[in-house]
This record gives structure tokens, sequence and C-alpha cells, in this order.
């Protein structure tokens, strides 16, 4: 789809934001949860996100995402559903052209929507990986995958210390692996970037909050992710997330602003939602 020129799409995208259009920006949000919410497949869903994203002129798109980020603050749970499934599945933004995303970032930055802007923004690299071991059972990675598979309770139990991403993937197909163990690997540290990478696009286990909360207080968990993951959170989890310190500190304005935002009601917030996702279907 051709895209307006950069001009065009910041003055949509004001129209839309600074001016306070809230009326259209829901009018495009109806017409995306029309067909995003009865799907109850989370691949088929991706596939129907990156779809409308792709089909979504770039003013509009950025018009649509701050609005987004309200209704769901506000409590709105079709709203904090949507949003979730933007931040767990970040590369449907990614796997947009790349001069696409380039744009949408400074197009962004021209509008004034700093917050919408870090969407587009790319992961530092890592500095240096850890190693894809397990110090808890010196075994060849075959045999560990092997064991990963099984229902050898006691196994399983010592796999989740393991730092080899083929392991903890044959792990978390595992039908006798609860909730409780991948919030233990989501809170593993040191562990692999690309493990919570995994758990967070993982379809059985990424809805769960709890599991996203452990991926958010994680400092190993990559800069993007935790930039997707942190409207998602609760405001309570927030303040626990400010007083600790296990976020980057490129985040921290980010951070900040979740909790006050400019433009936010001066009455009481409202209380938090259900934030079960699976409840919200």
């Amino acid at each position: 789809m051709a895209q307006p020129p950069r001009n065009l799409s910041a003055a949509i995208a004001r129209t839309l934001v600074v001016l306070g259009d809230d009326a259209e920006a829901d009018r495009w949000l109806g017409r995306w949860m029309h067909k995003f919410m009865p799907i109850a497949d989370r691949a088929m869903r991706r596939n129907v996100l990156f779809e409308l994203v792709e089909g979504t002129d770039d003013g509009t798109l950025l018009g649509m995402l701050p609005r987004l980020d309200a209704r769901a603050e506000q409590g709105e749970r079709e709203a904090r559903w949507l949003q979730t499934e933007l931040a767990l599945t970040p590369s449907v933004l990614g796997e947009l052209p790349y001069l696409r995303v380039t744009e949408l970032y400074a197009i962004a930055k021209a509008a004034g929507l700093d917050r919408v802007a870090t969407r587009f923004l790319t992961d530092k690299p890592v500095p240096a990986r850890i190693a894809a071991e397990n110090p808890h059972m010196d075994l060849a990675a075959g045999v560990r995958t092997a064991k990963a598979r099984s229902r050898d309770r006691m196994a399983l139990d010592r796999l989740m210390h393991d730092r080899d991403p083929r392991i903890i993937r044959a792990l978390l197909e595992n039908p006798r692996l609860v909730e409780r163990d991948v919030i233990r690997i989501a809170a593993m540290r040191p562990t692999q970037p690309e493990i919570l990478e995994m758990i967070a696009s993982h379809p059985r286990w990424s809805p769960g909050y709890r599991v996203r909360k452990a991926l958010a207080f994680n400092p190993f968990t990559p800069t993007k992710l935790a930039r997707q993951l942190l409207p998602t959170l609760l405001r309570q989890d927030l303040l626990d997330l400010q007083g600790s310190r296990v976020l980057p500190a490129e985040l921290h304005g980010e951070l900040r602003e979740l909790l006050h935002p400019p433009r936010a009601a001066a009455s009481s917030p409202p209380p938090d939602p259900d934030p079960d996702p699976e409840s919200w279907i």
C-alpha cells in the first residue's frame, strides 16, 4: 500500500491525537476490534493483526495507538486485550518494511508522539551471551532435550535452570508443565534473552499475567520486549517496578509517563482490570 508523504501523515497523527479527535481514532479501533476479537486461535489473531497494521495508513496508525493505550489504561477489557496482543507480538510492527518502520518513527517524533515512537525502536545488541549450558545437569544437549519431553518431574525441575533455548523450547511444550514452572523460568537469572522472547511469544504461556510480570521484572529481558510489556502491567506492579533496579535506564521515562500520564483526568484512577486475558474472550 502506498503511504502518504511524511508531512501529511504527521498532520493526520496530530489531528487524531494533538487535537483530540478521539471519535475518529475510536472509529478505526472499532474496525480493528470487529475483525480481531472474534478470533480465538492465537496464530490466526497474529496474522489478522499484521494485516490490520499493514493496511492502515501511517497517520491513522499513529493516531490509533495512543487512543488504544488510553482506553486500556481506563480499564476497558477489549482495549487491554488488543494492547496486550500488540505487546506480545512486537514482530507485528517489526515485520513491516524497514523503510516504513523508520518513517513511522520519524512521523511519530515529528508529531510529538514520543511514547508511540518507541514502539518502532529496535533493541540494542546484547553485549555477551550467557553460556548455553545447564549447571544442574551435566548431560549432552540431545539427552537434556529428550528429558525435557519426558514425565520425569525431578528432571523437569532441574531443566528449568537450563540456558539452552532448544531445551527450554521442548520444556515449554511439555504438557506436564504448569504456569508456576514457566514463571520460574521467566524469572531465572542469568538467562538467555532468546529464552525470554520465546516465553513472551508462546501461545500457551504468554497470555498469563504473572508470566508477563516475571518477564518485565527480569533484567535480562530485551529492552524492546520490556518496553512492549510495560503498558500491560497493573499500576501496583508498575510502582513496584519503579522501586526496583531491574528496568533498563532508557525505559525509566516511559515508566514515569505510564504512572503519571500528562493528560490524566483529575478524578481518581479506575480500578485495576481483570489481568487474566483468557477471561476477556
